[in-house]
């Protein structure tokens, strides 16, 4: 059964179960505490004492119950009309609720008669026994916030593994000679058996040459034989028939060196005696300086057989044809064929006696200055196909220089800045100026040999014919 009432806050009608009578709860609508009416289902009843009655006190309880209805009886016929359940709450005042069943049946207590009529001795309609009553939601209440969506768990990746550091060792640096340039058979412009059975002839019109600078123990022809190459020597007249097998020409020039009169060479030998220490080409004693300026003098004195017409029309020929000429000259007078086949092929001239005897280092070779001063460099030159594993290399002693032509590029320098070696640029000649041709030459013995007491000597040979076979020159036929 549910007691009826208003909110004294929002004056909603409210209807809560009888068992919450007397107790205090929220109103569903403003949330203001109300008290609901009657008196709690906890409050303590009045029981009867079991037992029995004697009949006359049942007589005198009845006759009291009489009185008391009558009393009763009168007081309601004065009573004003009885006022709703809400109204009364309204108004805050005490309505005594329905009696509760309790959970076992009590013993009646005898209850006097009143008049008929009056509702009072109606018996209480029957109550059903208590539900477990559940506390009405109204839809007004306000609602918990959302719970914010929490996302699935997803599948942990595994944290990248780093990649083993693998330590990148620096490449292993080239085993130098004594003169800093790296050892190694593949280190030049050309490889070891590159060019094999390609024909080079060697010659020069001094005969005494091929007995004295250019003998066969010159380190020059092993090297040259090393890539490849069939080397044929030749001193004396020169015979255009050489080059109809030959792929390259070397030619070593002559000249003429006219001594003062009354000088003869062994004066001249003995005058050098008196020279200063500082005065001596380094890498010689004053002695050993004495014995080349002897041998120099026996080739120069000897013999000589320069190029007639028909060999230089013959030569001519050659390098048009595209094989490979290499002119090497020296510091003047020997100059000749060289500077006459450069006027004739290129318009060029070759001249010149500069005393250079120093050492060239090669740019962008990441030469420490510290590596720079322990072998000797004393200037820089360009890098060049020809300088192709060379870190330094010795000019020469004496040498001429090549003059300026459109049909050239320099190679290298001297110290002095002037062409030491050039280049044909003409398309389809392959042509290398040389002009301190001292530098190859050999002793006889190794204290005296030039190609073997300076820095490169030998890997300029090497170069100059792998660059006259075609490698690395940019007029290939």
């Amino acid at each position: 059964m549910a007691i009826q009432f208003r909110c004294p806050g929002c004056d909603r009608r409210l209807s809560i179960a009888s068992r919450k009578a007397g107790t205090r709860t929220a109103c569903p609508n403003c949330q203001s505490p109300v008290t609901v009416p009657g008196t709690p289902v906890d409050a303590p009843l009045t029981r009867s004492r079991p037992g029995r009655f004697l009949p006359g006190a049942v007589l005198v309880v009845g006759v009291l119950l009489l009185a008391v209805g009558a009393g009763l009886a009168l007081r309601f016929a004065r009573a004003p009309a009885a006022v709703p359940v809400g109204e009364q709450a309204k108004a805050d005042s005490p309505t005594v609720p329905a009696p509760v069943p309790l959970p076992f049946p009590p013993q009646q207590p005898v209850r006097p008669q009143l008049p008929a009529g009056s509702g009072q001795n109606d018996p209480p309609p029957a109550q059903p026994p208590d539900q477990p009553q559940t506390q009405p939601v109204p839809n007004d209440v306000p609602q918990a916030p959302p719970q914010p969506q929490v996302p699935a768990p997803q599948p942990v990746q595994p944290a990248p593994v780093a990649p083993p550091q693998v330590v990148v060792k620096p490449p292993p640096q080239p085993v130098l000679d004594r003169f800093g340039n790296p050892v190694g058979q593949d280190v030049g412009l050309g490889q070891d058996g590159e060019f094999k059975g390609q024909r080079l002839v060697f010659w020069s019109g001094f005969e005494n040459a091929g007995r004295v600078f250019f003998a066969p123990t010159n380190p020059l022809w092993k090297a040259l034989e090393a890539k490849g190459f069939v080397v044929r020597r030749e001193f004396g007249p020169f015979r255009p028939q050489w080059l109809k097998d030959a792929d390259q020409l070397w030619v070593l020039s002559t000249g003429r060196i006219d001594l003062p009169a009354g000088v003869t060479p062994d004066l001249l030998v003995e005058a050098l005696g008196l020279l200063p220490a500082e005065a001596v080409p380094s890498g010689f004693t004053l002695a050993e300086y004495q014995f080349i300026v002897r041998a120099t003098l026996d080739v120069a004195f000897g013999p000589a057989h320069p190029l007639d017409e028909k060999a230089y029309k013959a030569i001519e020929a050659f390098v048009k044809a595209g094989k490979g000429v290499c002119l090497l000259a020296d510091d003047e007078p020997f100059t000749k064929e060289a500077d006459e086949l450069a006027r004739r092929l290129f318009g060029a001239r070759v001249s010149g006696n500069y005393i250079a005897d120093k050492v060239a280092t090669v740019r962008g070779r990441g030469l420490t200055p510290e590596a720079v001063r322990k072998f000797g460099g004393q200037f820089e030159v360009d890098d060049h196909p020809l300088l192709t594993g060379v870190n330094f290399l010795f000019e020469g002693i004496t040498v001429s220089n090549v003059s300026k032509s459109e049909k050239l590029d320099v190679a290298l320098r001297a110290s002095d800045g002037q062409a030491l070696v050039a280049v044909s640029n003409v398309q389809g000649q392959r042509v290398v100026i040389d002009c301190g041709f001292t530098r190859y030459c050999h002793g006889p013995q190794p204290q005296v040999s030039y190609i073997q007491k300076t820095a490169g000597s030998v890997r300029l040979g090497q170069n100059i014919a792998a660059y006259l076979a075609g490698k690395g020159a940019p007029g290939k036929p």
